[in-house]
């Protein structure tokens, strides 16, 4: 299984790779390391990683709202937990050091894609004479792109869960927590917004069929905007 592993990842960051052969080969080894309750780290070195529970607080002055709903979504697909900071635009991830750091390269890649195509996505709709305002369709674009990514990401941990991983999401959870209520005692529930109108339609075919990990780099750097 390491092996299989180790040619998935292999492939995702060989240059003769085209961009969606990477990403099928990465989702892939994304995918057999959750169902062997494995990390990259123990893949790449042979041993079991640091997986002692962290903390990393990141600035999101533009975007703040949709952007720390998607990390929310790929931070729970990857046993990680994420509590905003509206008032000073930040978000605050918890987890082990190579879950992190797989939800960093996703929200990275995913965020940067997203804000390209609704773009893209919007000068095409006013050009067919849509008529709903920018910024509501934009706001409406992300979050449904968001919740079409949680779909996606939701059926695989929970198989994980419940299959040959459940003691190591019990353990994880329960750290993960316990970590969190030392810094943030007291939480409040944040809203979402659904997405809906011709900008969430749009998001969410987005979201359904975009990549959300980068080809290249995962060879101990984190590709950082």
């Amino acid at each position: 299984m390491f092996e299989k592993i180790q040619q998935l990842l292999a492939m995702a960051e060989h240059p003769n790779s085209n961009e969606n052969e990477a990403a099928v080969a990465l989702e892939k080894a994304q995918e057999l390391l959750l169902r062997n309750n494995l990390t990259r780290g123990d893949v790449i070195t042979g041993a079991p990683a640091n997986d002692s529970i962290g903390q990393l607080t990141i600035a999101e002055p533009s975007g703040y709202t949709w952007k720390r709903n998607l990390v929310d979504v790929l931070a729970r697909g990857n046993l990680c937990k994420v509590i905003g900071s509206p008032s000073s635009k930040q978000w605050h991830i918890f987890g082990t050091r190579e879950n992190v750091r797989a939800v960093l390269e996703m929200y990275t890649w995913s965020t940067l894609h997203l804000v390209f195509m609704a773009n893209r996505d919007f000068r095409a709709y006013k050009n067919d004479e849509g008529s709903e305002r920018g910024q509501t369709w934009k706001a409406n674009y992300y979050a449904a792109a968001t919740r079409a990514i949680n779909e996606r990401l939701k059926k695989p941990i929970e198989q994980f869960s419940q299959g040959a991983g459940t003691a190591l999401v019990v353990r994880n959870t329960t750290e993960v927590n316990i970590a969190v209520k030392k810094v943030f005692p007291h939480l409040k529930t944040n809203y979402t917004r659904a997405g809906g109108g011709d900008g969430g339609a749009a998001g969410y075919r987005t979201g359904q069929g975009m990549t959300l990990t980068p080809s290249k780099g995962l060879s101990g750097r984190l590709l950082l905007a």
